[in-house]
């Protein structure tokens, strides 16, 4: 697989679109709303489509998909990004540009549609279900394709994972659930979307 973290940016962004694409779009988003009064203001987090369940019952759904790139402070924006950029890269190398995209907004939109039937309160904004949708690979992988990752890896991934979970039960501003979403629907689709892969 690629040492992504030795290439320099402009051979990143062309081994890796997506990701690019995302990282410079939710970085955009955080300084927009950084100067529209800051991205802890929950006004400002509704304006630019935060997840809050009575606003998607009454029919904007379209806030199932824009908070996977909308965060709430510098320390989560800069978090997921770091994240997103370990953890991404060699997914989408593994499933292609397209389907990598169909699976990051897909179980970023399972962990918000877990979000609105929960009762789990607030405002809800973050990229941490497609997070743990990559781990949720990850995992899938480790458990399930025995030699497609060395067993260290895995077993550190493992062990990764489950401090963020319970670091993630501790805290109730942590919108558990939704990681629980994304984690549950990575696991769900990777083995079809590999096999999809190997079929085309």
């Amino acid at each position: 697989m690629f040492q992504h973290t030795r290439l320099p940016f402009r051979r990143f962004k062309s081994y890796f679109p997506v990701i690019t694409g995302i990282l410079v779009l939710q970085t955009l988003l955080f300084l927009l709303m950084t100067f529209s009064g800051g991205s802890h203001d929950s006004l400002v987090l509704l304006r630019f489509g935060a997840l809050e369940k009575a606003l998607f019952h009454s029919g904007e759904w379209w806030r199932l998909v824009v908070p996977i790139f909308l965060h709430i402070g510098i320390v989560h924006f800069l978090f997921n990004s770091f994240f997103l950029y370990i953890l991404g890269p060699q997914l989408e190398w593994l499933f292609g540009r397209w389907r990598f995209l169909f699976f990051y907004l897909m179980t970023g939109v399972c962990g918000n549609l877990a979000t609105v039937y929960s009762d789990f309160s607030g405002i809800s904004a973050g990229a941490s279900g497609s997070l743990y949708g990559l781990f949720g690979v990850y995992i899938y992988l480790y458990l399930f394709r025995k030699g497609s990752m060395d067993p260290e890896t895995g077993k550190g991934l493992l062990a990764l994972l489950g401090i963020n979970l319970i670091l993630s039960f501790m805290d109730p501003s942590i919108n558990l659930v939704a990681h629980l979403g994304g984690l549950v629907s990575g696991l769900l689709l990777a083995g079809p979307l590999l096999r999809l892969k190997r079929g085309s």
